[in-house]
């Protein structure tokens, strides 16, 4: 009898652990414990996993932003990294695969390669407003994977970093540079609210080739010239306008006190040489006055090409540079903090000499 029941004892531990495992087993594998539902910062209510280990941005814009917060969460570039970009990525992020953009008017990405690389999320960092939604939701279809966009101008970084951070178990490192975001923002606007409108730098900003492509005021591609207080001359002429091609009459016209102009990595300085001898720039203000400028590009333009996170420094460096009794601070200290916070880069003297070569006054 007592033998009996003591295998009836043990039968029922038997069946109440069996019991107990199937029941996590069932509580582990269940939607609700593995995803959650999000707002992302177009307002789309996206189901994402609670554990995110892997995210592929849908540009280059959205891969810095990430390299930044949480580089091992990265699951490929955009496009092959340039020699450039190398020297402030760490090396063991160099052969990440390239899954090429889903952004822009050239898309390169393949659904293959990007199944192949399976992350857990896709971002998208930019414009958020309805007409890019379409294309997220595209994305999404396509793949099956969740995409949540982000907010990519300067104003709501912080927030973006925060979110994100929030979403893939980076709170603390997000937290950090949110808060660099809004410091730098707020100081620039607490030493700016003493420029009156009359009283701004009249700006041409100066791309490709020839110089002869602009972007107008209010895009996420001239914020950086909008934040650091500049009057950008280029006028729109038309309502769905942001990259305008111009002359060197319509320059000259507008007659800018600066010039800047994008190099897109080019070390030459081509275009800056040609815009300080060539005759045809000769009797616009800027040139007369030497005031022409390239935005330095290491490892990426700081004021658009792409427009990323590095437009924080850019940000700086301009506001500097058009209103040196007005903004006062050390632009040195200010890149050796900028790339050993966001790159974890210790940049020599030497190398911020060589970026600030035809960046700054002599």
């Amino acid at each position: 009898m007592n033998q009996k029941r003591t295998w009836m004892i043990v039968l029922l531990i038997i069946t109440v652990a069996i019991a107990a495992l199937v029941g996590c087993a069932q509580q582990k594998s269940s939607p609700a414990a593995e995803t959650k539902v999000i707002t992302d910062m177009a307002g789309r209510q996206v189901e994402v996993p609670t554990v995110v280990d892997k995210v592929y941005s849908t540009s280059a814009t959205g891969s810095v932003f990430l390299y930044t917060l949480a580089p091992d969460k990265l699951a490929g570039w955009n496009s092959e990294l340039r020699d450039i970009e190398k020297k402030f990525v760490d090396p063991k992020y160099y052969d990440l695969p390239n899954l090429g953009r889903w952004k822009g008017t050239t898309p390169t990405g393949s659904i293959e390669d990007l199944l192949k690389a399976a992350p857990d999320i896709i971002i998208s960092v930019g414009d958020v407003t309805p007409d890019y939604v379409g294309d997220a939701d595209e994305i999404q279809k396509q793949t099956g994977i969740p995409v949540v966009m982000l907010d990519g101008s300067l104003q709501n970084t912080a927030e973006a970093y925060r979110m994100l951070g929030e979403l893939i178990g980076e709170t603390a490192r997000a937290e950090e540079l949110a808060a660099y975001c809004e410091q730098t923002l707020e100081e620039i606007n607490s030493n700016l609210k003493v420029l009156a409108e009359e009283d701004k730098v009249r700006v041409y900003y100066g791309q490709g080739l020839e110089g002869l492509e602009t972007e107008i005021s209010g895009t996420v591609n001239s914020e950086a010239f909008d934040l650091a207080g500049a009057k950008n001359v280029a006028v729109p002429v038309g309502a769905d306008v942001r990259r305008m091609q111009v002359s060197v009459e319509q320059i000259l016209a507008w007659d800018p006190e600066i010039i800047i102009i994008s190099t897109d990595g080019d070390t030459s300085h081509a275009l800056y040489n040609k815009i300080l001898t060539d005759k045809a720039w000769a009797n616009i203000t800027a040139v007369k006055n030497k005031e022409v400028y390239e935005i330095p590009s290491s490892p990426y333009d700081w004021i658009n090409r792409p427009p990323s996170v590095v437009r924080f420094i850019g940000v700086k460096w301009l506001s500097s540079l058009l209103y040196p009794d007005i903004i006062d601070l050390n632009i040195r200290e200010d890149i050796k903090e900028f790339y050993s916070l966001f790159f974890n880069y210790d940049i020599s003297e030497a190398e911020i000499e060589e970026l600030l070569a035809t960046a700054e006054r002599k």
